[in-house]
Formats: structure tokens, sequence, C-alpha cells
């Protein structure tokens, strides 16, 4: 996985999602190769009003491994439904309206 910290967002009406654009060419992680376009996959994120965002982001192939990674904003968390913020807000109680079931919530201070 290749998190971008450097990136636009980008409004795409025809896909009705977001996509990034990475200021930096992406490297892989394995071996250190420049990864390639290899096709996109849609990822929905819930935002601090409850709404579900799409975005279509980027799967990058390296020439060298063969391996495939997935590049990700940094307002989204791997393996969350929840953007960032939100969870980082619910967290350290900087929110009080949170979208997220109090169970969710738990479990994420317990995790912190």
């Amino acid at each position: 996985m290749i998190i971008a910290y450097d990136y636009e967002l980008e409004f795409d009406s025809e896909k009705n999602a977001y996509r990034i654009k990475n200021k930096f060419a992406p490297i892989c992680p394995n071996c250190g190769s420049l990864l390639t376009g290899y096709d996109t996959r849609k990822r929905g994120v819930i935002g601090g009003d409850g709404a579900t965002y799409q975005f279509l982001l980027r799967r990058l192939r390296c020439a060298e491994c063969q391996q495939l990674h997935l590049e990700i904003p940094n307002a989204i968390k791997p393996q969350k439904h929840y953007s960032a913020e939100v969870i980082r807000q619910a967290v350290h109680d900087y929110q009080n309206s949170c979208p997220a079931d109090d169970s969710t919530i738990r479990r994420w201070k317990k995790k912190k």
C-alpha cells in the first residue's frame, strides 16, 4: 500500500467519484522501482457529515517484482470505512457528533 501525502483531489463527474493526483512518482516499497498504473478500484469513505464519498484509487504494478500496490490518500485510513479525520476526532474526543456507532468509537479508542 502506498500512502500519498502530497496530492490534489479531482472530482470525476462521469464516475461520480474523487481521484487523487499524487504529486510524486510512486516507488515500490519492496524493491524501490518505479510503479506504473494498472487499474482503479472504487472505495467508499464516510465523512464527518455521515455522507459516503466515493474515491477511485489507483492500483499500481511494480515492473521489477510484479507486486500490486494500492495508492490511497492520507485522508483515508487503511481498512477503515470512516475518514482519518473522523477517527482522529472521535478518539481524541474533539467531535460530539460522530457518525459512527458508540461500539465502533470504543474499539477505535481501545486500539489507540
